[in-house]
């Protein structure tokens, strides 16, 4: 069966959120997360799964800074099922809002898609705390964040991209 992409409906939803948990965690490329706040953004829509034969095979989450923009973050698919195609599928459903949106990566790709393919611009750190209105740096405050995002930058230059509100 193809991997397919969708919003976390109610069903096995602690399930899911125990697996993203534990394998964010265990993960250092990844920012810690709560379960609680997994479960918020699964509530709001906002987590966002991929599937095999229903089998958990990856997810990301839109966060909101402010209303009307939401961040684009966890992104992760497992090894097994890591391609460009299942990435692709993955960032589709999460830029499929009319939300603002702010994406940072490390991946140049993933920023060349988001233009090319769901609207945003090329944007600098400046710019995303300005849209944000400083939430994009405060939410980095506390330590896990701190720890997570001086693990990136060890090895790679933070991207960042935008999208404004798209009107319906």
């Amino acid at each position: 069966m193809a991997v397919v992409a969708t919003p976390v409906l109610e069903g096995a939803i602690e399930n899911i959120l125990e697996e993203i948990h534990t394998t964010v965690l265990a993960e250092n490329s990844l920012t810690p997360r709560s379960v609680e706040s997994l479960r918020a953004a699964a509530q709001a829509g906002d987590l966002v799964i991929l599937k095999n034969d229903n089998q958990l095979v990856g997810w990301g989450i839109r966060e909101e800074l402010r209303p009307g923009l939401k961040e684009v973050g966890l992104m992760f698919i497992k090894p097994k099922f890591r391609s460009a195609a299942s990435f692709i599928l993955l960032a589709r459903e999460l830029a499929n809002v009319s939300d603002g949106l702010i994406l940072a990566t490390y991946d140049a790709a993933l920023i060349r898609q988001a233009v090319i393919e769901f609207g945003f611009r090329e944007a600098s750190l400046m710019q995303v705390i300005i849209a944000s209105r400083g939430r994009f740096v405060t939410k980095r405050l506390n330590s896990s964040s701190r720890a997570a995002v001086a693990q990136h930058t060890k090895t790679a230059k933070p991207l960042f991209a935008i999208r404004h509100r798209v009107n319906s």
